[in-house]
This record gives C-alpha cells, sequence and structure tokens, in this order.
C-alpha cells in the first residue's frame, strides 16, 4: 500500500503547478478506499469473492481479525483465523469449482471503528449441484487502519425450486452413449435453473463429424400436472411431449414440427431395467410426419458413459 500511495503522490507532484495553482488536491483509488469506510467494506466483500472463487483458504481467513470467529448456518462455531482457514480449505479441497454471489443489502456504523453488513449469499458448487442460499451478518472493525472482519453469522435460506416434482429423472444426470456402426449419438443431461429444470444436449457424428445436434428442457408443467420436455435441433425444428410414468419406465407423447411447418407425432418410450441405472432403451412408435406413416424405430440402448480409472 505504502509504494502504491508513494507513487500517486510522486504523480501529484508531476502537476503540482497546474493542480495546485487552482487550489485543488490530487486524488487516487488509495484515497477513496482508506478515507471512505463503506467503500473499504465493499473492497473486502469483492476481496473474499475473489478468494473464495479461486479456491484461497488462506486469502479468505486473512480478511477476518486473529480471533474473529464464524458461525456458518448449520450452527457450527470457528474461532481464529487459523480455524477458518482450515474450514475454506477442507471446502475447497472438497469442492474445487464452488463460486460465490455476494448481495450486499446494508452497512450500517455503531461506531466510526466499527460496521455492520448485512447481505445474502449464494454458493454454486456445479452445474448440477443445488445451490445453497445464505443470509449473512458481518461484524467489521477497523484494526491497524483496515477494515477486517470480526465476527460472520450465516443462516441458511431456501431457494425456491420444483426439484420434488421431477427428482424421478435424477437417475439421468451424466453422460450417455449410443455407437451403430459409423454413428455415435451423444447425451449431455445437467441440471439447471436451481434443479428446477433439466437440460439434455445431444450430438450425432457420422464417421466422427457432428451432422446434426439439439437441446431438450424437462420440466414440471404445473397446468398439465405433468412432467413436459420442449425439444429443439440444430435443423430448426423444435417440438414437445407429455410425460407419463409407467411400470417400465416412461411413456412420451411428442408433438413437434419440421423446419418447413410439417407436423410431427410419435408415442416414444423411455425403458429402465430395475435397478439398473447405467443403461435405458429407447422405442418410438406410431409415429407420422404430416400425413405419411412412418416405421417404428427399433430399440435403442443407451449406455452411461463412465470415467476410466487410472
Amino acid at each position: 500500500m505504502r509504494r502504491f500511495v508513494g507513487y500517486c503522490w510522486r504523480f501529484a507532484a508531476m502537476l503540482a503547478p497546474l493542480v495546485f495553482a487552482a487550489g485543488v488536491r490530487p486524488t487516487c483509488a488509495a484515497d477513496k478506499v482508506e478515507n471512505n469506510p463503506e467503500v473499504a467494506i465493499r473492497a473486502t466483500a469483492k476481496a473474499f469473492s475473489e478468494a473464495f472463487d479461486r479456491g484461497d483458504a488462506l486469502a479468505v481467513a486473512a480478511l477476518w481479525t486473529e480471533k474473529g470467529t464464524l458461525a456458518d448456518e448449520q450452527g457450527q462455531i470457528y474461532k481464529g483465523r487459523k480455524a477458518i482457514e482450515t474450514e475454506y480449505g477442507a471446502f475447497f479441497k472438497q469442492q474445487p469449482k464452488a463460486k460465490i454471489e455476494i448481495a450486499i443489502e446494508s452497512i450500517e456504523f455503531p461506531t466510526a471503528t466499527m460496521a455492520v453488513e448485512d447481505g445474502l449469499s449464494r454458493v454454486i458448487v456445479g452445474r448440477s449441484a443445488h445451490p445453497v442460499a445464505s443470509r449473512y451478518t458481518a461484524v467489521h472493525v477497523l484494526e491497524d487502519g483496515k477494515w477486517r472482519m470480526a465476527t460472520v453469522r450465516e443462516s441458511a435460506v431456501d431457494l425456491p425450486s420444483s426439484y420434488a416434482a421431477v427428482k424421478d429423472l435424477e437417475w439421468m444426470v451424466g453422460d450417455w452413449k449410443i455407437v451403430r456402426d459409423h454413428t455415435t449419438v451423444e447425451n449431455h443431461v445437467h441440471w439447471i435453473a436451481n434443479k428446477s429444470f433439466l437440460e439434455r444436449e445431444y450430438f450425432v457424428r457420422e464417421k466422427g463429424m457432428t451432422t446434426s445436434s439439439g437441446a431438450q428442457i424437462i420440466g414440471w408443467d404445473p397446468q398439465a400436472e405433468q412432467i413436459h420436455s420442449w425439444s429443439f435441433d440444430s435443423a430448426g425444428g423444435h417440438g414437445g411431449g407429455l410425460w407419463t410414468k409407467t411400470a417400465d419406465g416412461w411413456d412420451i407423447q411428442s408433438r413437434g414440427m419440421l423446419p418447413d411447418g410439417t407436423p410431427t407425432v410419435a408415442d416414444d418410450q423411455l425403458i429402465r431395467v430395475p435397478d439398473e441405472n447405467d443403461v435405458v432403451g429407447w422405442k418410438s412408435t406410431n409415429r407420422r410426419v404430416g400425413d405419411a406413416q412412418l416405421p417404428d424405430m427399433e430399440e435403442l440402448v443407451l449406455e452411461r458413459v463412465t470415467e476410466k480409472k487410472r
């Protein structure tokens, strides 16, 4: 900090004949942070977010006072900078892709050397994981010219989600593949929108070249009181399907439209083997394009793609 301030004033000295003649004192970013407590508190929140996102437990803990405390949403209390560093270090090791969003709601100053910050935070640990939201209160104290957190208390906040209505499809999350002759169909399924919807991306490859692709969103339709899917392909076609659970899996009444506006109809089946989550069958019957009846598709078998252990 001293080097930065020194540079700022050396630069100001170069402008002195012009600036001081007008009775104006130059300012720099360091002045704004040091002389404006609220700016300093917000800078601490930004520093916390940046350190959290890069998984730097040491930098996160350094924002607390030496004897600072953290009380998490489970009621666990961590006392002292070292304990806080250890806790964050264990979390980052378990969730290396975790990111945090912070929304400050208010900052108050009961005294000149104390600040109380209230806000909301949301932690995202991956595309297919449920985000965790917390309401927090952080008490900052001015210590040796720097604002540091003395205590932080968190409480859990429920995020709205329709996960309960679609959780029966959780087994679909992951990567799936069909290989037949020179054709490969790849499917990638993950949760989106706070686990209210599943997104399926697919790619059809002929001899290694992608010939078509598309996306499907699967979620709960409150009007139909059924699971509903919405599909879009790379050629411009689109459609939808209503899902009904059966003893063998799912029946899907699919209705769609080709890029030229021709309607399509099919009865699809997602066939599952009891207690088997790595193989699933797919059939399509009663298929029509416009007024033309198409032959039924024979059952295709999709296998889950698993990472090979080294």
